[in-house]
């Protein structure tokens, strides 16, 4: 696997890339649902739960040069999706229904009402179905191009990327001696192992 650190090495912007131990993995996996329920505002990091099935998880400290996200990396959702219908996230096999959403760069004009919120994030007023059915925040797990393209290649699959809470990311800094710094960022890489290949 020590191709995959070299690959995420050489990505511009990314300062270190570690892999995590399995005790590593399971204490950013507690982390993150202990967040969860402590949290104020309701927020589920699903991409992190999907971190518990991975046969290799790494670490990445990233700067502000990183490539951006070509997809948002936080909904407001219904948790409760209808069988049918458009605007439907799905992530690992659950349905969300997707009320509001990051604004990824370039993405421009919707065609349906908006309320925007700090710029970055806009709420669609006309999907909800009842005021009474509760929301949440949820963090899917992202598509990671730079290892993707040589999935085959390197023999894997399932690759997910998640941008952890600052309890998770206070513990990857502590463990790899990460600078506590806010002009760096920790991004958590997750994958499967193809059979035949070396786990």
């Amino acid at each position: 696997m020590q191709r995959i650190l070299e690959i995420l090495l050489s990505i511009p912007g990314v300062h270190r890339a570690v892999q995590l131990s399995d005790e590593q993995r399971r204490r950013a996996v507690e982390l993150e649902a202990r967040h969860e329920q402590a949290s104020a505002i309701p927020v589920r990091n699903l991409g992190v739960r999907l971190l518990e099935d991975r046969h290799r998880c790494y670490a990445l400290l990233k700067d502000s040069t990183f490539r951006p996200p070509r997809v948002p990396t936080v909904y407001l959702v219904e948790e409760d999706a209808p069988e049918a219908g458009e605007n439907i996230l799905v992530v690992a096999g659950r349905r969300y229904a997707v009320i509001g959403e990051e604004v990824p760069d370039g993405t421009g004009p919707y065609s349906e009402a908006t309320i925007p919120l700090e710029g970055s994030f806009v709420i669609f007023p006309d999907r909800r179905r009842s005021a009474a059915m509760p929301c949440v925040f949820v963090l899917p797990p992202i598509p990671f191009p730079e290892l993707e393209r040589e999935a085959a290649l390197l023999g894997i699959r399932d690759i997910v990327s998640i941008s952890p809470s600052l309890a998770t990311d206070a513990l990857l800094r502590d463990s790899f001696g990460f600078p506590p710094t806010n002009d760096l960022a920790t991004l958590l890489i997750g994958c499967n192992i193809e059979k035949g290949r070396s786990a």
